[in-house]
């Protein structure tokens, strides 16, 4: 048979980079979860703290150009939608929380599914390496925390600029855009590599579900206990949630406190140690799987 019976056609599009092939990956990681019901659950669950946010700014706005007079008032009554780096701190730090539940559900499905039933080996047999699957795991889980958090912020503050002094408030809060986004990073990276790594060896969604509760529950209940027994504060950066929360902090600038810098360098070097050590003990798992050439 000819080449031209046969309907083969030439290549003529530009070659992708190699990288690109995380992309179908984390891809299909992403319309894995949003068939289940119980995202759009927690989803909305999450939607309802940005809406109630978002309306709240509106409705200070709008208070604020009709009868300027009140606008100290309604500062002081609604304190914690004044525009700060803390009102999206703290919206992202609400945010995260119920995004830990949605993790703690999706993993088993990203991950767990995947080691358990073969589904690993499957990717492996097209051409790609393990790095590109952990990559496009990696990526399709900070993808849910971005939608999530990082996002959502990054409208509340184009909302907040737009409905106050437009150009004024974003160049005077530049120091607030990074912070979303280097908090959002920050979240993004810890739970991504921390999800890797416990439903690579915990792929059922119980023994993950304790295991993410001891982290994010046992472990900050041990070391309250233990900063009362010792007096000693440094104990309570075995609580991984707060650690990550001390970093976004940071990143909006908002050390003020003593005791928050005696502690932001241990909580940095936390954070970082638990990223590096959930990618040493995914590797195992990865190098395992067997290939299908």
């Amino acid at each position: 048979m000819k080449p031209d019976d046969a309907r083969y056609r030439g290549w003529n599009e530009r070659l992708r980079p190699s990288w690109f092939a995380c992309w179908p990956v984390a891809r299909t990681g992403l319309l894995l979860i949003i068939r289940f019901k119980i995202f759009w659950v927690v989803l909305a669950l999450a939607a309802l703290n940005f809406f109630f946010l978002f309306t709240t700014i509106y409705l200070k706005a709008q208070i604020a150009s009709q009868n300027p007079g009140l606008r100290r008032f309604v500062d002081r009554v609604l304190a914690n939608v004044t525009g700060t780096g803390e009102t999206y701190r703290d919206f992202m730090f609400a945010q995260g929380t119920v995004t830990m539940l949605l993790l703690a559900l999706a993993g088993a499905t990203l991950v767990g599914d995947d080691v358990r039933s073969g589904g690993l080996t499957f990717y492996l047999s097209r051409r790609i390496d393990r790095w590109h699957y952990l990559v496009g795991k990696l990526f399709s889980i900070g993808l849910l925390v971005s939608f999530t958090t990082t996002l959502p912020a990054l409208i509340l503050y184009y909302e907040y600029g737009m409905l106050t002094d437009s150009m004024t408030y974003f160049r005077d809060n530049s120091r607030i855009f990074l912070g979303i986004l280097g908090y959002g990073l920050t979240l993004s990276v810890v739970l991504s590599c921390l999800l890797f790594a416990v439903a690579s060896w915990l792929p059922r969604t119980v023994p993950l579900v304790m295991a993410w509760v001891g982290v994010f529950a046992f472990l900050p209940a041990t070391g309250r206990l233990l900063r009362e027994a010792f007096d000693d504060r440094r104990w309570l950066l075995l609580g991984l949630w707060r650690d990550v929360q001390l970093v976004g902090t940071w990143c909006f600038g908002g050390i003020d406190t003593e005791r928050e810098q005696e502690l932001i360098h241990p909580a940095m070097c936390i954070v970082a140690a638990v990223c590096v050590a959930s990618l040493l003990v995914s590797i195992p798992r990865l190098r395992g799987a067997k290939v299908i050439a």
